[in-house]
């Protein structure tokens, strides 16, 4: 009898590791989706008009060649939308419903909490992109749409991800996409780390052991948020335990270096040799980083899949 009662107070409730399967039409789905992204394009159209035209410049320098060059108003306009935009759209996500799928808070709200934690992830996209945007004749509020609409489609990822439970989905495209989103959290962490070292603990030293240093902390930080979410968070169809064990941890480590290895190669071909050696110039640094990441993340993931998480 106790058993009955319990299952009966179970009905209606999706278990926590269960993917709820949608309720409403991929078309109308589709349509609802385009609709709350809409809602954060007008914002981001709305304030790309309101917010006074700043036409002062800075510099953006990246080593090498010639700095990136800016205007503060793209800047602070896109920082402004970033929040705006972010918050409008995930929130008219939330009460539209695309799929008709009640949103999954999780124990203690620890799926909103983790939404809220990657739409910052969301708000740093629209300024980068924002920045990247050269000065052109295009009007502010324009641009601003364009990115809010891209940065949209990431808060409806991130949206399904937590709120329908998909880290849970076993499925290519959602393990895909919660690698590219631990890659995404661990470079940020790697990059804070390095910053945070070579000009704060070393004080923008130029000495061989600061980079040294500053590099490895970097890199121990990235591998270890790395590991621990690819681990517990993307591949959830594995059903070998060797990532749980420290043979598993020392493989992961050296898959991790060597894939380090072949961004610092791809670098130095690319940029130090191309671009600066023989002056090709579509080598800028902001292409070979794209370059050198993506290739890495490609060697990342099948070389986790294949030799780690069978």
């Amino acid at each position: 009898m106790e058993n009955v009662d319990k299952n009966q107070e179970n009905v209606g409730k999706t278990p926590v590791n269960e993917v709820p399967a949608a309720t409403r039409n991929i078309k109308i789905e589709c349509l609802l989706s385009a609709a709350a992204i809409a809602v954060g394009m007008v914002i981001a159209i709305i304030i790309g008009l309101l917010v006074p035209a700043n036409k002062e410049t800075f510099e953006i320098a990246y080593g090498g060649g010639d700095p990136l060059i800016r205007e503060k108003g793209t800047l602070i306009v896109s920082l402004i939308n970033g929040f705006a935009v972010n918050l409008a759209t995930l929130t008219a996500f939330y009460f539209i419903r695309p799929s008709g799928i009640k949103p999954v808070l999780g124990e203690k709200c620890r799926n909103l909490i983790l939404l809220i934690i990657l739409s910052l992830f969301g708000v740093l996209a629209h300024v980068v992109l924002g920045i990247l945007v050269p000065v052109v004749s295009i009007p502010q509020f324009l641009i601003q749409a364009a990115i809010a609409i891209i940065v949209g489609v990431y808060d409806l990822f991130i949206y399904k991800l937590y709120m329908e439970n998909r880290t849970y989905s076993n499925s290519l495209f959602w393990e895909i996409f919660r690698f590219g989103i631990v890659g995404l959290v661990a470079a940020v962490f790697d990059f804070l780390t390095v910053f945070a070292f070579r000009f704060g603990v070393f004080g923008s030293g130029t000495e061989w052991y600061v980079t040294l240093v500053a590099t490895t902390c970097g890199f121990i930080v990235g591998v270890t948020i790395n590991y621990l979410m690819s681990t517990y968070m993307v591949y959830k169809a594995s059903k070998s335990n060797l990532a749980k064990t420290a043979k598993g941890v020392v493989f992961f480590v050296v898959l991790s270096a060597i894939g380090l290895g072949i961004g610092i190669g791809l670098e130095y071909l690319l940029y130090d040799l191309f671009f600066l050696s023989l002056g090709i110039a579509i080598f800028i640094y902001p292409v070979v980083f794209v370059v050198r990441t993506l290739v890495v993340m490609v060697y990342n993931y099948l070389s986790r899949k294949l030799l780690i998480y069978k």
